[in-house]
């Protein structure tokens, strides 16, 4: 009896420990836009077994548009979100109730938003789209203020010189502007570009610069979610930094690995070559925005530059978007976890990359 005894509390204790061991935490992962290979970092960090060594299980949520997510995090029944900048400045002006969000991960380090145009249409520039249709994923899209600043500054108002049209994203949109329903699309860049490589040739109408020096979408997370578990979080970043670093040096692995772990991201179609170039090509269109960081200078994973924030707010005062940048910046953000969202061995980082389908 007493060997069996002692048999009893090593097979006891081992039955708990692969309990703890394999107890994941789950976070639920809001997007504005639908998950695709270049948004899909996350596919890939499940793929490469990041997730599971950070002890997360992910579940991926759309939203229409950041307005629309937003409440989500802020009811907590998001864990991450991945918005534009936008609202949550807007939410800290005179008069309005201040969302407890902050962005702790600055994933699009520039602006993703374009205008396109039919590459035979007539408009040549922003001005010339006065008394036009534009348009717009949904109305609740997190790149609406700076739109309408845009427009402002041109001596335009929306709604009166220029209408903004939802169309949806993909094909609902593409057929908008194909039949003329609208004369120009506001997307973002791999919208267009999807477009282009369906054989609808495009052209670009160049945009204030300072609006192309904007970052744009990041991670954000309730303040109480900062406070009570930022290991979560910068679990959640690190998995997310190193899927980045990985798809940069192998983007056909990167498409592969996202379409072998979500089938339905695969688009039909027997040429399997024609297939993965098209998406490689949507991917390379936004990559270079995740990677823009300071020249001479090693990447820091989810950083927000000194004066980002800032400078945002006062392109959207001087587009009449909000009344003043005069409030509390810091609140919008932390690079608090910026550190343990770094702390990885790039090397082995790059190693992995080489073992993407």
């Amino acid at each position: 009896m007493k060997a069996l005894g002692r048999l009893r509390w090593p097979l006891a204790a081992l039955a708990f420990w692969c309990a703890a061991a394999g107890a994941q935490q789950k976070v639920v992962f809001g997007l504005v836009s639908p998950l695709t290979v270049v948004n899909g970092q996350i596919l890939v960090a499940k793929h490469l077994g990041y997730l599971a060594e950070e002890g997360i299980e992910v579940e991926t949520v759309t939203f229409n548009g950041s307005a629309v997510l937003l409440p989500q995090i802020v009811a907590k029944r998001v864990t991450v979100g991945f918005p534009n900048p936008d609202p949550l400045i807007i939410s800290r002006q005179p008069g309005k109730d201040p969302l407890p969000l902050k962005f702790f991960y600055n994933v699009i380090r520039e602006n993703v938003w374009e205008f396109a145009v039919l590459a035979g249409s007539p408009v040549k520039a922003l001005a010339e789209l006065k008394g036009r249709k534009i348009g717009v994923g949904a109305l609740t899209f997190g790149n609406i203020p700076l739109t309408r600043a845009m427009f402002k500054e041109l001596g335009l108002e929306v709604g009166r010189d220029v209408d903004l049209v939802p169309t949806g994203l993909g094909a609902p949109a593409f057929l908008a502007l194909k039949e003329g329903r609208v004369d120009a699309l506001n997307l973002f860049e791999t919208m267009h570009t999807q477009l282009e490589t369906q054989g609808t040739p495009l052209r670009r109408l160049k945009m204030p610069q300072k609006y192309l020096d904007l970052f744009s979408n990041g991670f954000i997370a309730h303040e109480d979610t900062i406070r009570a578990n930022p290991k979560l979080l910068a679990a959640f970043g690190r998995a997310f930094a190193k899927a980045t670093l990985a798809c940069n040096v192998n983007r056909p692995g990167c498409v592969k690995a996202a379409w072998k772990e979500d089938p339905s991201l695969k688009p039909p179609g027997a040429n399997e070559a024609k297939l993965l170039a098209d998406a490689v090509t949507l991917l390379n269109a936004r990559y270079d925005k995740y990677l823009a960081f300071p020249k001479a200078e090693l990447p820091r994973w989810g950083e927000y530059p000194a004066g980002a924030w800032k400078y945002m707010a006062q392109v959207m005062v001087d587009g009449g978007q909000i009344q003043t940048a005069g409030f509390d910046i810091d609140s919008l953000y932390t690079n608090a976890l910026v550190p343990a969202m770094n702390n990885f061995d790039p090397a082995a980082v790059l190693a992995d990359a080489r073992r993407l389908p």
